[in-house]
Formats: C-alpha cells, sequence, structure tokens
C-alpha cells in the first residue's frame, strides 16, 4: 500500500492490513437507556444495569443515551454512581441513533419519545414514565430506577432460560 492509499484508509477510518474494524458499541446484547438529556436517568440505569446483569452471569450491557444530549454526564451523578461501587457508563451525553434502535435488544424510554417509526424496533422498546424528577428528588428517582431495573434483568434472564 502506498502512502496516499494509507493515508486516505487512515482518514477513512478502513481497516488497515487486514485489522477487524472496532465492534459496534451497540449491539444485539445492548440495553439502550434513554432520557431527554441522556446525563442523569439514563446513566444512573445504564450503571445499575451493567452491575446486575454482570452479577448475574447475563451477556447484557447497557449504554446511555439521550434524544436531545446535554454536554457532560453532572459531576454528581458520577461522583454518586461511583461512590456505590457503579460503573458510569459515559462521561459524555450521547444522541440516540435509528441504528442504535434497530441493533439493541432492549430500548428503555424514560419519559422522553424514543423516534422508533419502524415496525421491527417497537417489540424492542419498554416505557418507564414514572420515574421521578431527577432534579427534583434525586434519591427517589435513584431508587425507582433501581427497582425497574432489577425487574428488567430477571425479564432478561427469563428470557434466557427458555
Amino acid at each position: 500500500m502506498n502512502r496516499t492509499a494509507f493515508a486516505l484508509a487512515l482518514l477513512a477510518g478502513l481497516p488497515l492490513f487486514g485489522q477487524v474494524p472496532p465492534k459496534p458499541e451497540v449491539s444485539a446484547t445492548t440495553v439502550v437507556f434513554v432520557c431527554e438529556h441522556g446525563a442523569a436517568k439514563s446513566v444512573i440505569a445504564a450503571a445499575y444495569f451493567n452491575k446486575v446483569a454482570t452479577s448475574q452471569g447475563l451477556p447484557y450491557n447497557a449504554v446511555a443515551r439521550g434524544t436531545k444530549p446535554d454536554p457532560e454526564v453532572p459531576a454528581t451523578i458520577r461522583t454518586d454512581l461511583t461512590s456505590r461501587g457503579l460503573s458510569v457508563p459515559a462521561t459524555r451525553s450521547q444522541a440516540l441513533t435509528d441504528e442504535e434502535i434497530h441493533r439493541a435488544a432492549r430500548v428503555v424510554s424514560m419519559a422522553t419519545d424514543v423516534p422508533a417509526t419502524k415496525p421491527a424496533a417497537r417489540p424492542k422498546l419498554v416505557e418507564w414514565n414514572s420515574i421521578p424528577s431527577v432534579g427534583q428528588d434525586y434519591d427517589a428517582a435513584r431508587k425507582a430506577i433501581a427497582e425497574q431495573v432489577e425487574e428488567l434483568v430477571k425479564s432478561l434472564a427469563s428470557q434466557k432460560k427458555n
């Protein structure tokens, strides 16, 4: 490969010399938690989910997304989750994409509209509209999210057995 071709491939993000392209972050074993800003409810849910699913040996992982993402996850949320022994899935909020909706095992919407217009995506959608506002009562919101996560993990574990 000449220098020009190498440089173009590198700039385009193409795999070089037989390298395998990186695995997409969202796959058929991913649960995508979505809230409006992708900086609080979805981050809390993804952190709890990853810990519980790992402790139960489930092959699932979770990511947090937003429909109108904030620039970053607030330090107070990162600090609280870390103090509870949870890994924060990301420090920067990320926007939900249609591709992620279609790749994911589940998409959990928390009081926000998920743009799932294609029929194939609808069976994956779960709505958690009863979660309290994080800004008004963080502890109540965190507890409600943890309870919902426990139920979701139980559901996924029972489906894995069948």
